[in-house]
């Protein structure tokens, strides 16, 4: 079998799909695994239940296995039966591996709910079953990660044996992996919410509503990341299997994917601040309503990740199926999604200091004013870096064609 560009991308996007998955496993699991066996050296009869628990981010690992034999077998890689990968089913497969295996570090946060699951079973049997809906919560990324995976390797003819793409429509698989898969580390901050969340149900039997609220809210980063990757595939035509894209529109699919994967890991800020709104709910209701103010001022980075993401595909032609940038423009595009996206990062901060606010707003409800005063100063980064994405697709010409 001939060794080409094709098969080396795929075999890379195998690699990743795996490799990367793993290690979001490995690190779920050790975190789930260290506090059971700290459970079970004083409660030893709790070491079934803290096995159910440890298990939950295994399924991560699975994800990624899955996907890189799927890429193995569909290559010929395993079983023979080719001459060599095309490469844009090459750059289709690392797409691919990209992500089932960036998506897979989500078993990182699901193993933080996880662990919280254990030490709150351990002191409540009860507690199990609500602290396993919060721990399966963060897993939902992973899933979008693989459903992109596999969609990814439908549309191109990956799985089917009939390769239906170009150098373009690989260069956009990239992206929706990109875009699913960076986004998918939402799961970091759900998994840090669902914790508290698991937590609090714990000791207050009235707190489980109000905690899986703030619990999801970190999801919509993860959502975000879907839907251009969605985007993505339906603007390059990878969904009706067009091979009408361009290579603008290739690498303008990657810019969207940096966009609005990075600033979905603002996330974690705001897991911060949904844990602390969480903490202070279960222990004055009326403070739901104002953990909720505080908890969605770090969201805002991820709609200025999406919004340039859009603003890409609509300025470029990719949405009106009529690209007039040259390829050149497009891969310049590329600083615009790492401006916005590496900027959006700022809400880890902001989250740091809403969650603060909770805390300040929670002893005295006159500090709600100045204390959102303090968390709104760490947006003005995620501004700056919006700004400039933008003065780049101005620089470059995308906004006047």
């Amino acid at each position: 079998m001939a060794v080409d560009a094709g098969l080396v991308l795929a075999v890379i996007g195998a690699g990743l799909a795996v490799g990367l998955a793993a290690i979001g496993s490995g690190i779920g699991v050790g975190i789930a695994g260290a506090t059971g066996a700290g459970v079970i050296a004083v409660r030893p009869e709790k070491f079934g239940k803290a096995i159910v628990f440890q298990a939950v981010p295994q399924t991560q690992g699975m994800y990624g296995l899955l996907v890189a034999v799927l890429i193995l077998l569909s290559t010929g890689v395993i079983g023979g039966g080719t001459e060599g990968v095309p490469l844009p089913l090459g750059l289709a497969a690392l797409g691919a591996g990209l992500a089932a295996g960036i998506s897979g570090l989500s078993a990182i946060g699901q193993g933080i709910a996880a662990s919280a699951g254990i030490a709150a079973t351990a002191e409540r049997d009860e507690a199990m079953g609500k602290s396993l809906i919060f721990a399966v919560i963060p897993e939902t990324q992973a899933i979008y990660g693989l459903l992109v995976a596999i969609l990814i390797m439908a549309f191109t003819g990956l799985l089917t044996g009939s390769p239906v793409a170009t150098e373009a429509t690989g260069l956009a698989a990239i992206g929706c992996g990109l875009a699913v898969g960076i986004a998918g580390l939402s799961a970091i901050g759900q998994g840090i919410a669902a914790a508290a969340g698991s937590a609090a149900a714990a000791e207050h039997e009235g707190s489980f509503g109000k905690g899986l609220v703030f619990a999801v809210i970190p999801e919509t980063q993860a959502i975000y990341g879907l839907l251009v990757a969605i985007l993505i595939m339906a603007f390059t035509g990878m969904i009706t299997r067009d091979l009408t894209a361009t290579l603008a529109a290739g690498f303008a699919s990657i810019a969207c994917g940096f966009a609005v994967g990075f600033a979905g890991i603002s996330a974690i800020g705001q897991g911060i601040a949904a844990s602390a709104g969480i903490a202070a709910t279960a222990e004055k209701e009326e403070m739901f309503g104002k953990g909720l103010v505080f908890t969605v001022i770090p969201e805002t980075q991820a709609i200025y990740g999406l919004l340039v993401a859009i603003l890409i595909m609509a300025f470029t032609g990719m949405i009106t199926r009529d690209v007039t940038a040259t390829a050149a423009a497009g891969l310049a595009a590329i600083g615009s999604g790492f401006a916005v996206g590496l900027a959006g990062l700022s809400a880890i901060g902001q989250g740091m200091t809403a969650a603060s606010g909770i805390g300040a707003t929670a002893q005295r409800e006159g500090a709600m004013g100045p204390s959102l005063i303090f968390a709104v100063m760490a947006e003005t980064f995620a501004i700056f870096g919006l700004l400039v994405a933008i003065l780049i697709m101005f620089g470059i010409g995308l906004f006047g064609g």
